[in-house]
């Protein structure tokens, strides 16, 4: 064992406790001649023995030696319980998994008197530690991917890096998920491996993947193209199946010649709604082959109509609402739904019978429509306002010479009375960017302030016909028009609600060139402009200030993870809970359907709900005080991902490869020989280097006081003071 002394002399201290101990030997040897030579032996020791102790004080010791203890030496045995070590091709006709589990309990056993042996078992999460594979499995569902390399940072961080002293991973080695293993490693840990499982693919038929578009176009066919293969086992033939919640959505047959061959299966795909899809892929009728985990996918895909639809709600369709079709529509993914008011809560497109309004703000990221009356009716105002608590996005149109809406909720959270002029104004001069119109990319035109301005100026002047009073408003104006000394607004624009909302007063639009074709020579901004309005108000679910997350597909038997990121100015005191339901509006059996998420720092919160196979919607929200901050909803299924079981054969190589680079080996599970060796070696120990800083030493200063008291005591039993 090494020791180590080190010091940090100061040099006026240890000078001036050097100049008293030649006082005190001077004093005690020749100014009391009269004392017995005992005593006074016993009074210079007592005095000698404080100064050395301050000597020694005033070099700020720091002693260090190694300490070495079974309790600073672990030994981390990482257990693989993923859906591949299901297969039985284990010595025995053991499935991996069991095969495992036995080599794991054996080591923890013998090793037990050399570490402290901790087991925890993995697939794409890491188990609890336990002190063998029985507690470590117990209560750890498995089945998942593999992600070796996530179960080894976890591990280590979970326990104390420097109290480990070697790494152990009994696994087939086919890693597919998660971090790179010899990334996630630390250079200073050895780790040793046992592979389980035969290097050839076992007799059975399965998907080897699934190729999806990431976007399918609503009514579309659009192709699913599936791989079969299969291990040794003769000629197989079945039929490969895709569907939605039990419907079908396509078949087609697969023929595999012999072993180890495989087939592409294309299947075209139509979907009919929008929104985030979960479709099953399966094969069927596959003779033989009794493993059914590798037969069954899912899959997500998203769907969307082949243009995202803005309807604009007017009693008529004039020259100026064609001009902003034209300038939406210029983008080919955008187009315009004409709808008419029709009573007071229903539309109806040219040719079709009315229908709810509601239907059409559903799934629309922006809408347009008249300001006036006739369409902004009570019921229609409610829709919209619940429409722009979700999320939405609205522009809303003042004609030349509307009626004004009747009040309603819409009305006052908008705060924007109007007035006509009692004579003609004049023409404005310029049309011109207010100060927050500078920064406001509907203003700006896809340019910067300078380019923007320079194009407003250049249009024909405007001749605006009502005053808008914008004070009160949470509508900022962004574009305005001159007249005489004031100026009234043109275009205005913030949020309300969870939604983002402009109001164009679009008298005389024509005639300051938004709808130009062309003037003097340059573009006009009928697609800058309506477009760009369009764009900004679809944009508005980057405002909410409630965000959900999950994963999109969780495998059976695993709890869904769900986090909540809350954009709040101080998070303390807010509390957010979470809903699951079942897509139908049936709730799952057995499900936690409402949960409680736990608060974090940064506004953010975290938790999971188990839940059946099926597909959900989360709905997450989040309240302080009482008061709600906001909400939000994903969609997300429990079922067989499947990635796991592309490749059902052991990978060696993985392993081999982590284990060199570490400095340990890897080895067969049936010939653990030599890495037991390896483990049992006194090599593999953490030494930690123990130290003690003597100058707070309670022991150094209890000298220090004890030889000073004795020191009094005696002089004063002697009379010498």
């Amino acid at each position: 064992m090494k020791i180590e002394f080190e010091a940090v002399p100061q040099a006026a201290a240890i000078f001036l406790i050097l100049a008293a101990v030649g006082l005190g030997l001077w004093a005690y040897l020749t100014r009391y001649p009269a004392l017995a030579p005992r005593r006074r032996w016993v009074l210079l020791a007592a005095r000698l023995l404080a100064l050395l102790a301050l000597l020694l004080a005033s070099l700020a010791p720091v002693l260090r030696y190694p300490e070495q203890s079974r309790a600073r030496n672990r030994l981390l045995v990482l257990l693989d319980h993923s859906g591949s070590m299901g297969v039985r091709d284990a010595s025995g006709g053991r499935s991996r998994e069991s095969a495992a589990d036995s080599a794991a309990s054996a080591i923890a056993r013998e090793l037990r008197g050399r570490y402290d042996v901790r087991v925890a078992a993995f697939d794409a999460a890491l188990g609890p530690f336990g002190p063998d594979a029985r507690h470590a499995a117990g209560g750890f569902p498995g089945g998942g991917e593999t992600a070796l390399g996530d179960a080894i940072r976890a591990a280590v961080t979970r326990l104390d890096p420097d109290s480990v002293a070697a790494l152990l991973v009994l696994s087939d080695g086919a890693v597919n998920r998660g971090e790179d293993p010899e990334r996630a490693l630390d250079a200073s840990l050895p780790a040793f491996a046992l592979v389980v499982g035969s290097t050839s693919d076992p007799p059975t038929v399965g998907i080897a993947g699934v190729e999806a578009p990431p976007e399918m176009i609503i009514g579309r066919a659009a192709p699913l193209t599936v791989t079969v293969r299969q291990g040794g086992r003769p000629a197989s033939r079945g039929t490969v199946r895709v569907s939605e919640d039990g419907r079908d959505l396509g078949r087609a047959p697969f023929q595999l010649a012999g072993s180890g061959a495989s087939a592409r299966v294309s299947i075209p795909v139509t979907l009919t709604s929008r929104g985030k899809r979960f479709l099953t892929v399966e094969l069927l009728d596959v003779a033989g082959d009794p493993m059914r985990e590798n037969k069954r996918r899912l899959v997500a895909v998203s769907a969307r109509p082949a243009k995202r639809t803005v309807p604009l709600l007017a009693a008529s369709w004039d020259w100026d609402l064609r001009s902003l079709a034209r300038g939406v529509e210029e983008d080919t993914t955008w187009g315009i739904v004409r709808l008419s008011p029709a009573g007071s809560s229903q539309v109806s497109r040219p040719g079709s019978p009315p229908v709810s309004f509601e239907s059409y703000l559903e799934d629309a990221e922006a809408v347009v429509a008249r300001y006036d009356a006739t369409t902004i009716t009570p019921e229609r105002a409610a829709a919209l306002m619940r429409y722009l608590q979700r999320g939405g996005g609205l522009l809303l149109w003042i004609d030349p010479h509307p009626r004004a809406p009747a009040e309603s909720p819409l009305t006052r959270a908008i705060g924007l009375p109007w007035r006509f002029w009692g004579q003609p104004v004049g023409p404005v001069a310029t049309a011109e960017l207010a100060p927050g119109g500078r920064t406001h990319e509907i203003a700006l035109l896809g340019g910067d302030a300078a380019s923007a301005a320079a194009t407003w100026k250049d249009l024909p002047p405007v001749e605006p016909l009502i005053a808008v009073d914008a004070p009160g408003s949470p509508l900022q104006p962004i574009l305005l028009g001159r007249v005489s000394n004031g100026t009234v607004p043109i275009l205005l624009a913030g949020q309300i609600g969870r939604g983002r909302v402009a109001l164009l007063n679009a008298a005389g639009v024509y005639r300051w060139g938004l709808t130009a074709s062309g003037i003097a020579g340059r573009a006009g901004v009928e697609a800058a402009f309506f477009g760009g309005i369009c764009r900004w108000l679809a944009g508005g679910s980057e405002d909410h200030p409630v965000r959900i997350e999950a994963p999109e597909i969780t495998p059976e038997g695993r709890p869904v993870p769900v986090r909540i990121t809350a954009t709040l100015p101080g998070a303390d005191g807010a509390v957010a809970r979470m809903t699951a339901r079942a897509v139908g509006g049936k709730q799952a059996a057995g499900a936690k359907v409402e949960a409680a998420l736990t608060a974090s720092a940064g506004g953010e919160f975290s938790g999971s709900v188990s839940l059946g196979p099926g597909t959900y919607v989360l709905q997450g929200s989040v309240t302080r005080g009482g008061r709600p901050v906001g909400s939000d909803s994903i969609r997300v299924a429990v079922g067989v991902q499947g990635i796991e079981f592309e490749t059902l054969a052991a990978d060696p190589g993985s392993l081999r490869r982590l284990a060199e680079s570490s400095g340990g080996i890897a080895a067969p599970v049936d010939s653990a020989g030599a890495v037991l060796e390896r483990l049992r070696s006194p090599d593999l120990s953490r030494v930690r280097l123990a130290e003690i800083d003597l100058f707070h030493n309670p022991l150094l200063f209890a000298i220090l006081v004890a030889a000073l008291a004795l020191e009094w005591a005696m002089r004063r039993r002697f009379h010498l003071m």
